[in-house]
């Protein structure tokens, strides 16, 4: 399920524009339920020939943990290591570097990574007060591992139940730590000898208690990579098949009003077309670039191949590559745009950055001020510029992290709260975390943490729906194992608005 890759640059709609390299599935039995959670490294599974136009549906589970052993008092576990305790300035880091020196490690307790270690405590997200750790955390973590870590934990506070429970107060707000739990899952993928866990805890409990429940998670190699901490009770997260049924339409008329980020490309478009032919209603369209005009360029060439040639042809020698991706581009947003004209009411298009929250207010409010209403919102736009974390610069991580989370923010906050759907294609990488896919895994897991938030504001259906690949064009024709036919992921996607109320769900094709 979970794709791999590296190098490959896309431009919107991330649910279809993963890099294709196999699938990943759970690992070990969580507790004593037998379900299955996340572990240090996913297994990945065989491709099988064929594929299967049905749409697996899965969900997200809080499960029970066997819970761990008290910590020794002291000894030499640590014995000359060295740990960076990043401080969450409520005590935490220092009960937690007196609990480490006892086992023989050097600590020290910055604001901030700030040089080599063995083992990385992360606790900026304890902070009170705290924005969001992420993505400005990453450039430290990725340091860190690139001088030679062997322990790396990062916490949230999230009252132990990853958010699950909020409900608005002060007290368990996941945003601090949205997508840390993405960032590791990613991590223990692509450095298997490095522990790499994410715990949530309550911060409630005393700082002791919380530092005691860290120790016993760095003495444990055999845990999953996410563990929540809620007092006594110790948690994982699984993911579990679960089917959903009933007529795959939105209930919205030809007087309905939908805003789709995502450029009219990939995922989005599909949504946007099934939408549109389900319902008639009015389509806004929102792309980073501007919609095409003119005639299109060399509208007699087929394909890649022959764009090449007849540039060079035209005596072109530079940023081919990037030319030929525009033109292909300009035409899919062409093609998708004259195909919605023929179902939707109406259709419109507006250029602008989703992660800028002006740009998004005064293009919802524009849409709001002429049509009188906004019915739903689906935020299809992403990034792919997968590449390993020590290849993966901090300026790519926060390019992709910011357009999937901060334009999410932006649109929840710009929405009128009686919407009737917010909608997010977060990707499967936030639940099974690739090798290649940090940021990606970061974002998609940031926006499913998030919807808990968004919830308590949002009256209407709230849902992150994390798709695996979607098959397209020729790929689909050959046959490649687990990929989710366009036509048959709209359609869950709008069953799931019409009669689901899981604020996440995961999406797979199925292998056979």
């Amino acid at each position: 399920m979970a794709a791999s890759g590296a190098g490959l640059v896309a431009d919107e709609a991330d649910g279809e524009d993963a890099v294709r390299e196999g699938s990943a599935a759970g690992g070990r039995a969580l507790g004593q339920r037998g379900l299955r959670g996340d572990t240090q490294v996913w297994p990945r599974a065989e491709a099988v020939p064929g594929a299967s136009r049905r749409v697996v549906r899965q969900v997200l589970r809080v499960v029970e943990l066997d819970a761990l052993p008290m910590p020794p008092g002291a000894g030499t576990v640590f014995a000359g290591r060295r740990f960076l305790v990043v401080d969450d300035g409520c005590g935490v880091a220092l009960e937690l570097a007196g609990m480490l020196e006892r086992q023989g490690a050097q600590v020290r307790t910055p604001r901030d990574v700030d040089g080599d270690c063995d083992g990385l405590i992360h606790l900026a997200a304890l902070r009170p007060g705290a924005a969001g750790v992420l993505p400005q955390a990453y450039d430290g973590i990725r340091r860190a591992l690139d001088g030679g870590l062997r322990w790396l934990v990062v916490a949230s506070g999230a009252g132990g139940r990853f958010g699950w429970r909020f409900d608005g107060g002060g007290i368990g707000d996941p945003a601090p730590g949205a997508g840390l739990r993405g960032l590791a899952r990613a991590v223990a993928q692509e450095y298997p000898e490095v522990l790499v866990r994410a715990l949530d805890v309550d911060t409630k409990d005393t700082p002791r208690a919380v530092a005691q429940r860290f120790m016993a998670e760095l003495l444990d190699a055999e845990a999953p990579v996410v563990v929540g901490h809620e007092g006594d009770l110790r948690r994982g997260i699984s993911v579990v098949p679960a089917e959903l049924h009933g007529e795959p339409v939105v209930p919205l008329g030809p007087d309905g009003v939908v805003l789709l980020t995502g450029g009219a490309r990939g995922a989005t478009a599909r949504v946007a077309l099934e939408l549109a032919r389900t319902s008639g209603c009015h389509v806004e369209v929102m792309g980073r670039t501007p919609e095409p005009a003119g005639e299109p360029a060399f509208p007699d060439v087929p394909d890649e191949a022959g764009l090449r040639r007849a540039l060079v042809a035209k005596g072109q020698s530079g940023e081919i590559e990037a030319t030929i991706r525009r033109i292909l581009a300009d035409r899919e947003i062409r093609r998708n745009l004259e195909a919605l004209r023929e179902h939707a009411a109406s259709v419109r298009y507006h250029a602008g950055d989703v992660r800028s929250p002006h740009v998004v207010r005064e293009i919802v409010g524009r849409v709001q001020a002429r049509r009188g209403r906004l019915d739903g919102v689906v935020h299809g736009a992403g990034l792919a510029e997968d590449r390993l974390v020590r290849d993966k610069t901090p300026e790519s991580f926060e390019r992709v992290y910011r357009t999937k989370v901060d334009g999410a923010c932006a649109l929840a906050q710009a929405v009128r709260p009686d919407i009737g759907f917010f909608v997010v294609l977060g990707g499967i990488a936030g639940v099974h975390a690739g090798r290649g896919q940090s940021d990606r895994a970061a974002a998609a897991d940031a926006c499913g943490t998030l919807a808990h938030a968004w919830r308590t504001r949002l009256r209407g259906r709230v849902l992150v729906a994390h798709f695996g690949p979607w098959a397209r064009g020729p790929k689909w024709a050959t046959g490649d194992a687990g990929l989710i036919e366009p036509d048959a992921g709209a359609a869950a996607l709008l069953r799931e608005i019409a009669h689901g109320d899981e604020a996440q769900v995961v999406f797979t094709g199925a292998a056979r």
